[in-house]
């Protein structure tokens, strides 16, 4: 890539501005910066190099070994260096790509450790899966802008084969943390751009959940922001290690239960990465396992057979096949949907939150206790004709965490069901409005667009709204009125003034919520 004469004039020149690789402590390979570097002339110097390679095809002196061979590597991928970052999610899709990604319950601690560098420096922060599919963005305004022109935004792809060196891109390449300075990015459109990344990793797997990336002007870069995504990624990394040894002991405690109830034959208890944590007798199945695909039988390497069971969040029992004892107790499954953006499950006792379209199957099932074969779950879910192989991949991976309450064939929920939204149905059949009322703790799945269940969020709300204005009843009209569901309605507000003394002491309370209503209209 540049002619070897050329890059080492500029490689000369750069003592002037440039890292000094001969002088002082050894640098780490991994940063781009020296504090005591000028980052304009550095810049200047590197965008010449990055033109003569282009030119002549050739490797200038001057780079990084790391950044060398990362242009070696999208060169022989045919990048384009001048393309944008190509978007392989839509907006929709982006954002049920990082609610379920398993770092994303973490994006408030990820924000107030990085509050300074994005507000103070102007960057921008960003999350990427383990693709290099950007799934969050957040930063100074400013820095944002920058983004647009290369498409480093959610739902486009940052890896190097799209894209080039990027520290994104490279992190997840070499699996470690990188800085990328101005023209060491094979994309011309980054040239004004210092990024730091570094991988997050499975506390159990060690395989790469994603990157953490801070990118902002390159006149402002400096070789600390390097450590400061190392630190937040470490950080991040040592809270979902906290959570899986959580996780685990719930899903020990679960396993001894079931042990507990004289169910013979070896068995084991396995997490979702597949890590053997217990096994009866001990050692038996070794220490690590792939899970199967579901219902299929596994051959351990000593030559037994097994199957394997979903069990809490994620886990799985292995079952020495010919030697398992069922037990005949059904599940006990709770589901809490009203109020809420994603379902709330408790199964046997424990509790968990569900992935937005995990929660939104599970309320399509509740809602049909005869079952949904694969075409009628996909129409509802989705609205069209889905392939039946995406429904299926669904269920497989919510079957991980409700196990034996996912039945099939047809899809239903096999287990001792309780819902709120049920229950509130159950109430108001049986004339129960007032309890109903107080139970309605808010419209179901709220910003699901799921036909079906926009449907019945629509129905069950006119049902409850409708009981309530016509029980006639002012404690029934005032729970109705002061819940969250109710608080905005200003025919129930009137309603609940005619009823109510007038010494009575809600009057003031309906009375001024009713006047803030109608002014606000």
């Amino acid at each position: 890539m540049g002619s070897k004469a050329d890059c080492g004039r500029a490689a000369a020149a750069s003592t002037a501005g440039g890292p000094d690789r001969g002088a002082g402590p050894t640098r780490s390979p991994w940063v781009a910066l020296d504090a005591r570097m000028d980052p304009i002339r550095w810049a200047r110097l590197l965008r010449r190099a990055h033109e003569l390679a282009l030119q002549r095809g050739t490797q200038p002196s001057i780079l990084r070994d790391v950044v060398a061979r990362s242009w070696r590597r999208a060169a022989n991928a045919h990048v384009d260096p001048d393309a944008v970052a190509p978007r392989v999610l839509d907006s929709a899709a982006t954002s049920r790509a990082f609610a379920d990604h398993p770092v994303s319950h973490l994006l408030p601690l990820v924000e107030s450790m990085l509050a300074e560098a994005t507000e103070d420096a102007r960057y921008f922060a960003v999350i990427s899966d383990a693709r290099g599919v950007l799934l969050w963005a957040d930063g100074h305004p400013k820095a944002l802008r920058i983004a647009v022109g290369p498409g480093f935004l959610p739902g486009h792809l940052c890896s190097e084969r799209a894209v080039g060196t990027n520290a994104i891109g490279t992190a997840l390449e070499l699996d470690h943390p990188v800085q990328i300075f101005s023209a060491e990015h094979f994309n011309r459109r980054l040239h004004g751009w210092t990024c730091s990344a570094a991988p997050i990793h499975d506390p159990e797997s060690g395989e790469v959940l994603g990157v953490l990336d801070i990118s902002g002007d390159f006149r402002t870069g400096h070789p600390h922001s390097l450590s400061l995504v190392s630190a937040v990624a470490r950080v991040v990394e040592d809270e979902l290690s906290r959570e899986a040894a959580l996780r685990n002991d719930r899903l020990k405690a679960l396993y001894l239960e079931r042990l507990a109830r004289g169910v013979k034959g070896r068995s084991a208890l396995v997490s979702p990465t597949g890590r053997v944590l217990a096994a009866s007798p001990h050692g038996w199945a070794g220490s690590h396992v792939e899970i199967p695909p579901d219902g299929e039988v596994l051959t351990l390497p000593a030559g037994v057979k097994v199957s394997a069971e979903p069990i809490g969040q994620s886990g799985h029992i292995l079952w020495q096949t010919g030697a398992r004892r069922r037990s005949t107790r059904r599940a006990r499954l709770v589901i809490e949907a009203l109020g809420r953006d994603r379902v709330r499950v408790s199964l046997d006792g424990v509790p968990m939150d569900l992935s937005p379209r995990h929660g939104e199957i599970l309320v399509l099932l509740a809602l049909n206790p005869g079952g949904l074969s694969g075409g009628e779950l996909g129409s509802r879910l989705y609205g069209d004709d889905r392939s039946p192989v995406t429904v299926r991949a669904e269920i497989s991976r919510l079957r991980q965490t409700l196990g034996p309450a996912l039945a099939r064939n047809p899809y239903r929920l096999d287990a001792e069901l309780r819902a709120d939204f049920l229950e509130v149905e159950r109430l108001l059949e049986r004339g129960e409005v007032q309890t109903a009322v107080e139970r309605y703790g808010g419209k179901l799945l709220p910003t699901s667009d799921v036909p079906a269940i926009a449907e019945e969020r629509r129905r069950i709300d006119a049902e409850v709204r409708s009981c309530a204005l016509a029980n006639g009843d002012t404690a029934t009209l005032y729970a109705w009125a002061c819940g969250a569901p109710g608080r905005d309605d200003r025919a129930a507000h009137r309603r609940l003034l005619d009823l109510l003394d007038a010494g009575d002491s809600r009057r003031e309370l309906i009375s001024s919520r009713l006047d803030a209503l109608c002014q606000s209209r």
